[in-house]
Order: C-alpha cells, then structure tokens, then sequence
C-alpha cells in the first residue's frame, strides 16, 4: 500500500495512469520519455506492484516536475552515474563554446535544450551496459564507457 499526500493508493497501475494523465501522455513508452527513464522501468513498477517514492510524489503532485527534473530530488545510483556521462557528452558536443563569446551566444540555448536528451540517452546506456556487464555498479560502467568514448576513439 502506498500512502501519498492525503490518499492511500494501492496499485502501481493506478500511480502510472496518475503520472500518464498529469504528462497528459496515453503510452507507457511516452511517459518514460517524460520521466527520462527506460520503458522498461515502468514495466518492472507493473510487474512489482511498486512505485518509486518520488514518481509516487509526482502523481500526486506534491513535487513540482521543474525541480524534480533538474535533480533537486534524490536520483538513483544510475541516474547520478548517468548525469555524469550526459555532461561529458555535453562538455565533448558544445565545449566549444567556452571558448568564444559569440560561439557562447549562438549555441548555449542548444546546448541548454539538449540536455534532457543527454541525460536520458546517458541513462539508457548506463543501464543497458550494466545488464550487459553483469555490474550492479553505475559509476564504474560511466568511467568505462567515458573512456571508450573520450580515449578509445583517438
């Protein structure tokens, strides 16, 4: 049973139809992209019976999206691992923009605007290379795969 706000909800698919309303999405697979999480994690809710806390929050509306999605609220081991990844990947596309003022002013609102896509990407890879591995630890799975992506590929 999950208690949530003043209401008591008792099945993850209720939480999910919940979520799916509030992104005004109708698919699974659209609110993991919302959520920037894997579909496969909201499957594993469904089958589980089992709603991360914070999501549970969001259904309710007792987190604002804005700061939840900026990482205001605690992130798993795979998202922070993953956050890590996404930003080297964003320092490796648009790092040159540091550099100088007018590169700044012409691709700083790009860079600002991939970045959900970054992270979700980021966390997609980082799971998907632990399934792989076998490894249950994140932040080794983001150093192996920065160092395939920034040293390897020189």
């Amino acid at each position: 049973m999950f208690t949530m706000g003043r209401s008591t909800v008792n099945d993850a698919g209720e939480i999910i139809e919940r979520l799916k309303a509030r992104f005004r999405v109708d698919s699974d697979s659209d609110l993991a992209a919302k959520l920037m999480i894997s579909r496969s994690s909201v499957a594993n809710w469904r089958n589980r019976n089992s709603v991360p806390d914070r999501y549970q929050r969001v259904a309710e509306g007792d987190i604002n999206w804005s700061a939840f999605s900026t990482g205001i609220v605690d992130m798993s081991l795979v998202e922070s691992a993953a956050m890590r990844l996404a930003m080297l990947r964003l320092m490796r596309d648009f790092g040159d923009i540091a550099k100088d003022y007018r590169a700044f002013l012409e691709r700083s609102g790009q860079a600002a605007a991939t970045w959900p896509i970054y992270w979700s990407k980021a966390c997609k890879d980082v799971q998907e290379a632990m399934a792989e591995s076998g490894s249950d630890d994140a932040f080794n799975i983001v150093s192996l795969i920065a160092y395939d992506e920034v040293f390897a590929a020189k």
